[in-house]
């Protein structure tokens, strides 16, 4: 990754804030500054396009609890059917394994959900543990298997645990495919 060297001015406020989380963090203020960069420019500048609005998770939980495990299932196959291919043209600029997992990651790090990806042999394992509990786990799980089937016209197993999802695809998977709407 090649770097461009620029300066900017800050309030004192705002700067002895970043000082201080830096220092949390065990960063220098530089890379606690591209990491915030980074993040506003792969997620943040789109976020009011995808209508992706920050939320207690508290509520959404709350609001997890009145539905049945179907009504759940039902709201992330149509959140896919209407959103999959357009979010990840918008976010990635291309339709394909490696750009969708690269959102599945940042929407995880903006979450702040651990996760995990092993790329070995053939296979590709991603992981995320939430802690926000079974109906969550069954809303994303529900979300990310009905955008594969969206985005590459192939069924997918995504598993899931009270505080977790995980799921393994072959490297060629979705390569031979050619989503609805897409050419």
């Amino acid at each position: 990754m090649t770097t461009e060297t620029s300066s900017f001015r800050l309030n004192k406020e705002p700067f002895a804030i970043l000082k201080n989380e830096a220092k949390k963090q065990n960063l220098s203020v530089n890379s606690l500054v591209n990491k915030i960069i980074k993040r506003y420019v792969e997620w943040g500048v789109f976020a009011p396009a995808i209508q992706y609005i920050p939320f207690p998770t508290t509520i959404i939980i709350s609001a997890l609890k009145l539905l049945s495990e179907k009504q759940i299932r039902d709201i992330g196959r149509e959140h896919a059917k209407k959103h999959a291919i357009e979010n990840l043209l918008l976010l990635k600029n291309e339709i394909s394994v490696d750009a969708y997992l690269e959102v599945l990651k940042t929407f995880c790090e903006i979450a702040e959900f651990a996760y995990s990806l092993i790329e070995k042999n053939d296979l590709r394992a991603f992981t995320a543990r939430h802690n926000q509990g079974a109906k969550f786990s069954i809303l994303f799980s529900q979300v990310i298997s009905s955008d594969f089937e969206e985005l590459f016209d192939e069924k997918i197993d995504v598993k899931e645990t009270t505080n977790s999802i995980s799921l393994s695809i072959s490297r060629t998977y979705g390569k031979s495919s050619n989503p609805a709407g897409w050419s």
